[in-house]
């Protein structure tokens, strides 16, 4: 649900938009019983401790939830929402519910659908992450096998049961589960019925428009396969990209020199069918440059991606290696000309701007990339910068394991966690490294001995 004209800024502000308690049976007796009806948590715990959500005698999505005067926002940015203890609700089992097992939602949507409707706040900014991944992450999948019901006569089952040892039953066929087997996707009535009208799944705003990066004559072609290459060469428009439509139009006319290659979208649009950058009739378009993601062992063409940023008005790729009147050999030595190297910048910028959409995995394997490929000249520094963002999985799956009191006491193994896993993928390449060897803090004895016992982790 989107909140364009009153931004939520304070905890206060949530209660206005979702509401997680009961609402008044008399004056709001519509909306009460929606809530009471599609609303309200499976009653677990110490109602019901062998509800499907019970594991290990605790409710996996941690219900009931605690009673608050207010909503206010944790250390972790997530939100806490006001429930009071003075609502009770009898439910059609016989059994008296409260506030801690109502599911958040917003009343004017299940006042108009009358149906659950799960409403969260999302005020952090690396829970974008999560959005974006739960939105791209596919659709349901279902495995299953379609077979011939060998004997009418048989059960209604369709899959062959097996047989002891020593059975005379020839009739049984053996079962081929590579040839059997069906990858499928599950749509269900109400995602086929949203298709078939053709309805958003999402929308986005501000409009992103990827900018593509590569060297002089070093740009990918997409070209129809059954076409030659002389056809291929022949069409200028299967090598053009925005990065060269971006030094064409720095050579048509003095407009737009003002603008690096990334900022470049904010007054341009670019025209996929002509491959070029027109200029925008309305300037207040809200459009957004992002460069493609280079990785920082690429060499001369990460170089090139921190140009970008920098350099305007170019009409040639010397332009951008062209400093002061001065036209240095490679990229790399004209951004330390422009001192955009040195003192590990480069690497704490590449990690700060991956840390923005890279899972914590991801961010880990970028780490020990740059401590193998790249020249850090300070590794301390950069794990003192890196360390918390490389720990948001472990932290997450201790805190949904154990309470809030036993997380912050846990934070030492957490640590010690992570540096066993970066010094397993650091000695996992040829040559091997060690986090010792890159002077950054090594494990315990100790927790190296937990860590290695099974037993002790089980």
């Amino acid at each position: 649900m989107g909140i364009a004209k009153d931004r939520i800024k304070i905890p206060s502000d949530v209660d206005n938009y979702i509401t997680d308690e009961l609402p008044d049976p008399v004056n709001e007796s519509n909306l009460y019983n929606t809530i009471t009806t599609c609303m309200i948590h499976d009653p677990c715990g110490p109602l019901n401790q062998k509800a499907a959500c019970m594991k290990e005698g605790k409710c996996n999505k941690h219900f009931p939830k605690p009673f608050l005067d207010a909503t206010f926002f944790d250390t972790n940015g997530y939100v806490c929402y006001k429930r009071t203890s003075t609502a009770h609700h009898t439910t059609q089992f016989g059994q008296i519910v409260d506030n801690g097992y109502v599911v958040p939602y917003n009343k004017r949507l299940c006042s108009w659908f009358r149906a659950h409707i799960n409403v969260e706040y999302c005020g952090w900014n690396m829970l974008i992450k999560y959005l974006f991944k739960y939105i791209s992450k596919g659709a349901d999948r279902v495995k299953y096998t379609i077979k011939k019901q060998g004997n009418t006569d048989a059960a209604s089952t369709s899959v062959p049961t097996a047989t002891y040892q020593g059975s005379t039953n020839h009739d049984c066929r053996p079962i081929n589960e590579v040839q059997n087997y069906l990858d499928g996707r599950y749509i269900c009535s109400h995602e086929a019925v949203w298709q078939i009208f053709d309805f958003h799944i999402h929308h986005r705003y501000p409009p992103v428009q990827v900018l593509t990066v590569h060297e002089e004559n070093m740009q990918q072609m997409v070209f129809n396969g059954e076409s030659s290459i002389l056809e291929v060469l022949s069409n200028p428009y299967a090598s053009t990209t925005t990065l060269l439509g971006w030094i064409n139009s720095n050579s048509r006319g003095n407009q737009g020199h003002d603008l690096t290659y990334l900022d470049y979208p904010k007054k341009y649009k670019w025209d996929k069918s002509s491959k070029s950058w027109d200029r925008r009739v309305h300037e207040s378009s809200k459009m957004v440059g992002r460069l493609v993601f280079i990785h920082p062992t690429s060499g001369e063409l990460f170089y090139l991606r921190m140009l970008l940023c920098h350099q305007n008005g170019c009409t040639l790729f010397k332009d951008l290696r062209t400093i002061a009147g001065t036209i240095y050999p490679t990229f790399r030595a004209a951004c330390n000309a422009l001192q955009l190297i040195g003192d590990d910048v480069e690497w704490l910028t590449c990690f700060t701007e991956a840390a923005m959409w890279a899972t914590a995995s991801q961010l880990r394997s970028l780490f020990c990339h740059m401590l193998f490929f790249c020249e850090v000249s300070n590794p301390l520094l950069m794990w003192n910068a890196a360390f918390d963002r490389m720990k948001d999985d472990y932290m997450h799956t201790v805190s949904v394991q154990v309470t809030d009191k036993i997380v912050t006491s846990l934070a030492g193994i957490v640590e010690q966690q992570l540096l066993h896993d970066l010094d397993d993928m650091l000695r996992s390449v040829v040559p091997s490294k060690s986090m010792r060897d890159c002077g950054l803090p090594v494990l315990s004895v100790y927790v190296t001995g937990v860590l290695q016992n099974r037993l002790l982790l089980e």
